[in-house]
């Protein structure tokens, strides 16, 4: 009484017929429902015919020929040891391990068996659509069935000299076999992905339209693919490029303090706002309006979420910028410091007599400036002392407009009048 099996996910006829001993010919004769070989779907029951045989009962059809450690039987020549002569077996010449048989010789004095179409198109993932369409293609295979070659490595040595192999990666080939075979689950996959990059972009605050989310979904099924003689691996650091690239620069706002900056949403707004902060406490000026900076921003998001820069680059690169501009503090930057904490005591000096918050105190102040690269008569930098710092901050036109200023001022035209009689 012959049995039936339920296809599984990934389940294909050939391998169920390989599996239960019978030939796909003899599986496709006892269930005449299947029109198509490719097409099979899980759940599907298929009948095996009586006509299998066992395991046992196959491998009787192979012997170990001791003297030459030859595995022989119907085509089967891969079990032999490495060497350096040819050795012939049953009237066939097999090639030491290091030779690669021609394409021409591939199916001389082969042995005869009956191969199908559908049983080449699904053990070597070629879809159906695929061989209809590639002459190279059908050609070799024609060749395989017409000179009954059986060997597998032999009919994998003539496939891989067609166009359709060299122009195409194995991964692209299985995606094709599958998008084929297996049309409804290749869809419901596909939607699967398509949605979570819509969900990855989103959460990055990045647009995208459903047609770029469908074609980047397939890329990621096919993993790789051959674009004009280069292979493109369609993996995590190609899709982060993809989105850094697509990130838009033009949109700007201003804030309430007059700063220009990028107008972003989601994570690439928190990355922006770090970069921000960052750039200020190294004493970059932190605006777009600025067009180095500006430049260095997009560099900087672009990097960071593509996976070519990390947070440590960034660092290191305005760490050397400080110490380039304010070489009195290179050994406080040198020590992890940032530029404002290193700056910190002159920053407070100048703010307390300009009565301003120390926060709000751009480091590239040029009071600042000089009173951090004082040149002595030796030509050594190094910061002011404190004392020094708030002299120099009273020379700033921003002294002038404190209330310390004003009630000198005062006390000093009170002095003037008591001097010349004007004041009791």
């Amino acid at each position: 009484m012959a049995k039936t099996v339920a296809v599984k996910k990934g389940d294909t006829l050939s391998g169920i017929a390989k599996a239960n001993g019978v030939s796909l010919k003899a599986l496709l004769e006892a269930n005449p429902q299947i029109k198509n070989a490719n097409a099979i779907v899980p759940g599907q029951k298929i009948a095996i015919p009586d006509t299998a045989v066992t395991a046992a009962e196959s491998n009787k059809k192979l012997s170990v020929d001791p003297a030459k450690n030859v595995m022989s039987g119907p085509g089967d020549f891969r079990q032999r040891e490495a060497a350096a002569d040819l050795k012939v077996q049953d009237g066939v010449k097999i090639p030491a391990l290091d030779e690669t048989p021609k394409a021409d010789t591939l199916y001389k004095n082969l042995p005869q068996d009956t191969l199908s179409e559908e049983e080449l198109a699904a053990k070597f993932s070629i879809a159906a659509s695929i061989l209809n369409q590639d002459e190279s293609l059908k050609k070799v295979l024609n060749q395989i069935l017409a000179k009954k070659v059986t060997d597998p490595s032999l009919q994998m040595a003539m496939l891989k000299e067609t166009d359709w192999f060299k122009n195409n990666t194995d991964d692209w080939r299985k995606y094709q076999f599958y998008k084929d075979s297996n049309p409804a689950t290749f869809t419901a996959d596909l939607q699967t992905n398509a949605e979570a990059i819509v969900r990855k972009y989103h959460a990055m605050g990045i647009k995208i339209d459903a047609q770029t989310a469908i074609k980047l979904a397939q890329q990621a099924m096919m993993k790789s693919a051959n674009i004009n003689g280069t292979i493109v691996n369609y993996n995590e650091n190609y899709f982060n490029q993809l989105m850094a690239d697509s990130i838009d620069f033009s949109k700007k706002r201003v804030l309430p303090n007059g700063k220009i900056v990028y107008d972003f949403n989601g994570k690439t707004e928190t990355i922006a706002q770090t970069l921000y902060k960052t750039a200020w406490d190294y004493g970059y000026q932190a605006s777009v309006s600025n067009a180095g900076f500006s430049n260095w921003m997009e560099k900087n998001i672009k990097g960071l979420i593509a996976g070519t820069i990390n947070p440590e680059d960034v660092d290191n690169e305005l760490q050397d910028r400080a110490r380039s501009m304010f070489p009195g503090l290179a050994n406080q930057i040198n020590q992890g410091l940032t530029l404002r904490q290193a700056a910190d005591p002159w920053i407070n000096a100048l703010a307390n007599e300009w009565e301003e918050d120390p926060m709000s105190l751009d480091l590239n102040d040029d009071f600042l400036y000089r009173v951090l690269n004082y040149q002595d008569e030796k030509g050594n930098v190094s910061p002011m002392s404190l004392y020094q710092a708030k002299v120099m901050a009273r020379r700033s036109p921003k002294w002038q407009y404190t209330g310390k200023a004003k009630e000198e001022y005062t006390n000093i035209g009170q002095k003037i009048l008591q001097d010349f009689g004007f004041l009791g």
